[in-house]
């Protein structure tokens, strides 16, 4: 019997975020298996990406964003209309007034489990989206029948928070996506370090400034590093791609503070091809996060046989498992010990290399959308 299932996918807005990635890969795999039941995705007005779908499924806009009184209020109407018989949401929030059976992905608990999330607004509005987190993560975990977890770390800071929904908690890894038909070609990385002014090696990091993300730390641990290997690291550079937002002033101080101005290039958000290329020419990708729920550009770098330095917290080191060098993101001793390492010992940045590619391999975009669909049958 055909299933009329309703995906809000509000996150989606070609970014790298995780939320989004994650949006993109499960919509087009779901696409590639299930050519019967019918699908209502839920965007945003302003998404222009073309998704890889088929005909059974349809795309509709709705304007609130995810996280405001209008779509708690109001995005039951809009799900009536269409009368699913499962609402998917992406993210942990859900149409709270929709009495239907739903299904909610929990990518991770940060706005409870990093002091900083909220940072960078105005008191009293830091405090009314704490608020409005300690209410909505657990009336959406309440009311999901079940809720999928990317990792068993983010299992776990659930059933920490809600005890009582640990029977309904189920881990789903998702997959990594191949990231072009063929590797990016020397000519083509060339092209790309010279349009970027990228001279020499560099380590690369991109994604979101969040305080997780640990980047003033970084900047500060490469100047550890930098001075640590003297002339060895005349060459070395450090690249960020990231958007300028309200938390980048804090990344800029550290880079200034450290009079790293030449040494740190900070590039704003560049498309995915040209991303990708600037990716398999890295010295090494970092990421010493303080906290992931699952953790996609490491992934992506080790696909492209970049050496990946990642952090100890979180989900990073059940995701990257012996496939990343892996350090204390407190530690900026431990963060610039691994960065010297990398630079360093080029036997070591080929173990990991190949530790890599085997870690990779565990993660599957199809098995993940098969497991998630095996789900919508279940709950119908």
């Amino acid at each position: 019997m055909t299933k009329k299932i309703l995906i809000d996918a509000r996150y989606l807005d070609g970014t790298y975020s995780g939320i989004a990635t994650y949006s993109r890969c499960l919509i087009e795999h779901l696409a590639r298996i299930d050519t019967t039941n019918r699908y209502y995705v839920v965007i945003r007005p302003g998404f222009r990406e073309n998704l890889r779908t088929g005909p059974n499924f349809e795309f509709l806009t709705y304007r609130p964003r995810p996280i405001s009184l209008p779509s708690y209020l109001r995005f039951h109407e809009h799900v009536e209309e269409i009368a699913p018989d499962i609402v998917h949401s992406l993210a942990p929030h859900v149409p709270v007034f929709w009495s239907g059976p739903m299904l909610v992905t929990v990518h991770d608990l940060q706005p409870f489990l990093d002091p900083d999330f909220s940072a960078k607004r105005t008191r009293t509005l830091r405090a009314l989206y704490n608020l409005f987190y300690r209410w909505a993560y657990p009336t959406t975990i309440a009311k999901a029948k079940w809720v999928i977890c990317d990792s068993h770390a983010t299992r776990d800071d659930v059933a920490r928070l809600l005890p009582g929904s640990l029977a309904k908690l189920i881990v789903v890894p998702p997959g990594i996506e191949p990231v072009t038909e063929e590797p990016p070609s020397p000519a083509r990385i060339e092209s790309i370090r010279a349009k970027a002014n990228i001279p020499g090696r560099y380590f690369l990091y991109y994604g979101s400034t969040r305080p997780n993300k640990n980047l003033p730390n970084l900047v500060k641990a490469f100047a550890r590093a930098l001075r640590e290997l003297g002339d060895e690291g005349q060459d070395l550079r450090l690249v960020l791609v990231l958007r300028r937002d309200r938390f980048f002033r804090d990344i800029a101080r550290a880079i200034h503070s450290r009079q790293l101005d030449d040494r740190v290039l900070v590039l704003d958000p560049i498309p995915n091809d040209e991303r990708q290329a600037l990716l398999a020419g890295a010295l090494a990708f970092v990421f010493p996060s303080k906290y992931e729920g699952f953790g996609f550009p490491p992934l992506e770098a080790m696909q492209l046989d970049v050496p990946v330095l990642g952090g100890t917290s979180g989900a990073l080191p059940e995701v990257l498992g012996d496939g990343a060098l892996l350090v204390d993101p407190d530690s900026l001793d431990d963060i610039a010990a691994g960065l010297t390492r990398l630079a360093r010992d080029a036997e070591h940045r080929q173990d990991l290399i190949a530790r890599g590619r085997r870690q990779v391999a565990r993660f599957d975009w199809d098995e993940c959308a098969q497991r998630i669909h095996d789900i919508y049958n279940l709950l119908v």
